[in-house]
């Protein structure tokens, strides 16, 4: 075992620089021109993509998985989850290897493999108890017992296997050391974005979705290709040291399935097939491939990939706060709020379903979230510019109305939920109360993200359409948005093609309140011609993969003005 962890920790520190893996390119022209167009150029600064050589295999297309740290040691989600198809995944990887036309494929997972900001555990992380349930437990004898806490020597297995997993990549760790790196904010908001503690979520996303990993490890076994795209998600693949024990795990995988002993052969035929990419890539000079998030004023990075002051950290974008302080929280009562499309409707709805939990959002959580982003000024002028002094005028007096006043809005709460539990006229009176402050407040909301423009593109069809001027690209994909698209553009009499892949986690639409598995799974299948150029599979229509029937099939795209 030793040897094999030596082997191991020799061979993935430096095999981006001594050439047996693909180089990780930075640009770092990227994040500094960006922050050169601080107020507000529609399309950033276009940066050079990565070249990449396919060698005329086919190409599928994935975004936005999603996928954070799955089932737990009981083997149930979290509230923060969100991906839930890891056997759907796998099936359709399969089908992927027996549909190809080529001897090799390349899979791009194009941005938002993995949400490290939804996974907030560490170890030995309990569930607290409310009071009501510790009075129950009394009579149980069990008072001071937490009965969801794991135990002792699971925390203790938790610590030796973060510090094994942290040698075999060259990271030494005692555990005196991870355990005083972990400050009370992280144990309530999550692990920061160090490259030691995003091991520790990629170890608790391999444990909560074993089938995904293995779903990967297989793809690569059979010879075929694997690029992963950095999304504002999993901004933490900025790493080296996570990128390698990405390898490592895709590469214990084959070991595992394969039955072959030797990690190091098996390193050795599948690190030249993994690449990962920072920003973009180009693929036979046709073929242009971005998350797409920097179109996105909320998750678009300024200055340097890593805080200035804090090169440890990850710079993380505007919106990765709102997940990181806000959404969690409130998807521990209210799962796939994230998820609601359009977005605008995301705390009018929270309001009409948790009328209690709205209120608290308002007037703990959102001062909460305001507190903390202005301990990054930058990015609020940056979001705000036009209206900026305006807003400051408005947030000033309602955060100091609400600071002052938090015991009463705590004890209106608290009055609120004994009078819902206890029914009555009085529940009668603050339902129909309710319902009218819904309507005001909905009304107010709604006119402050129009009014400020507060949401994230619903599309990103014109920066593609923009990408396209200048180049030779025949098709552009992109994701981020979670809506699935497909547009032709007529650039100097030459039809290109732009496909927005969509998403594989639920999404609920509030137009119709259900959710809509008809807008998820969504792939884009590249062809060679018979010159062997790029073209889109089944007539050039974006596809969807349907796991009941195990087959793909046409994705319903509908037109709306």
């Amino acid at each position: 075992m030793q040897q094999e962890q030596h082997i191991i920790a020799e061979m993935l520190p430096n095999c981006e620089e001594n050439g047996t893996a693909p180089k990780y390119f930075v640009n770092e022209k990227t994040y500094q021109e960006q922050s050169s167009s601080f107020f507000g150029q529609p399309l950033p600064v276009r940066t050079e993509p990565i070249i990449y050589n396919s060698n005329g295999e086919e190409i599928f297309v994935v975004s936005d998985l999603h996928i954070a740290s799955g089932r737990n040691y009981v083997g149930i989600y979290k509230g923060t989850e969100n991906f839930f198809a890891d056997d759907s995944f796998s099936r359709f990887l399969e089908y992927a290897h027996s549909a190809k036309k080529t001897d090799k494929a390349l899979l791009v997972i194009n941005g938002d493999v993995f949400d490290f900001l939804r996974i907030t555990e560490y170890p030995g992380k309990a569930k607290k108890i409310r009071p009501a349930k510790r009075f129950k437990y009394l009579f149980k004898g069990q008072l001071l017992k937490n009965p969801k806490e794991p135990s002792k020597e699971l925390v203790d297995d938790e610590y030796e296997e973060w510090i094994e997993e942290l040698e075999k990549i060259g990271i030494k760790k005692t555990r005196i050391e991870l355990e005083e790196s972990i400050s009370k904010k992280e144990m309530k908001y999550g692990l920061q974005t160090d490259d030691y503690k995003t091991i520790y979520k990629l170890i608790k996303i391999r444990k909560g979705h074993p089938a995904f990993f293995k779903a990967l490890s297989r793809w690569l076994e059979q010879s075929n290709k694997l690029i992963f795209v950095k999304g504002n998600h999993d901004l933490e693949l900025y790493w080296r040291s996570v990128r390698n024990y990405l390898r490592l795990i895709i590469a214990e995988g084959i070991v595992e399935e394969s039955g072959n002993k030797n990690i190091e052969v098996v390193l050795k035929r599948i690190l030249p097939n993994i690449t990962f990419i920072d920003d973009s890539v180009e693929i036979d000079n046709d073929f242009y491939v971005e998350h797409g998030h920097r179109y996105d004023k909320f998750c678009l990075i300024l200055d340097d990939p890593v805080l200035k002051n804090n090169p440890k950290q990850i710079n993380i974008p505007f919106g990765s706060f709102f997940n990181r302080y806000l959404l969690n929280r409130i998807e521990l009562f209210f799962p796939f709020l994230d998820n609601v499309r359009p977005s605008g409707n995301v705390l009018p709805m929270l309001i009409r379903e948790n009328f209690a939990l709205g209120i608290k959002v308002l007037f703990q959580h959102i001062p909460l979230l305001i507190r903390i982003l202005f301990t990054n000024f930058r990015y609020i002028r940056f979001m705000f510019h036009k209206v900026f002094w305006f807003i400051l005028a408005l947030l000033i007096p309602i955060g100091l109305v609400i600071c002052f006043n938090l015991p009463a809005i705590n004890s209106l709460i608290k009055e609120i939920l004994k009078v819902q539990e206890g029914g009555g006229i009085w529940a009668t009176i603050l339902e129909q109360a309710k319902n009218l402050v819904l309507l005001l407040l909905s009304y107010f909301f709604s006119r402050i993200v129009a009014w400020f423009q507060l949401t994230e593109p619903s599309s990103l069809d014109k920066f593609a359409k923009l990408r396209f001027e200048g180049t030779n690209y025949k098709i552009i994909t992109m994701g981020h948005t979670h809506n699935p698209g497909e547009y032709i553009f007529n650039i100097n009499n030459d039809n290109r093609r732009f496909y927005n892949t969509g998403t594989w986690i639920p999404v609920i639409e509030t137009s119709t309140a259900e959710v809509r598995e008809d807008k998820t799974y969504t792939f884009l299948h590249l062809i060679r011609d018979n010159a062997g150029k790029l073209q889109p599979a089944e007539g050039g229509l974006l596809q969807r993969w349907n796991d009941n029937a195990g087959r793909p099939e046409h994705q319903v795209l509908v037109e709306r003005k």
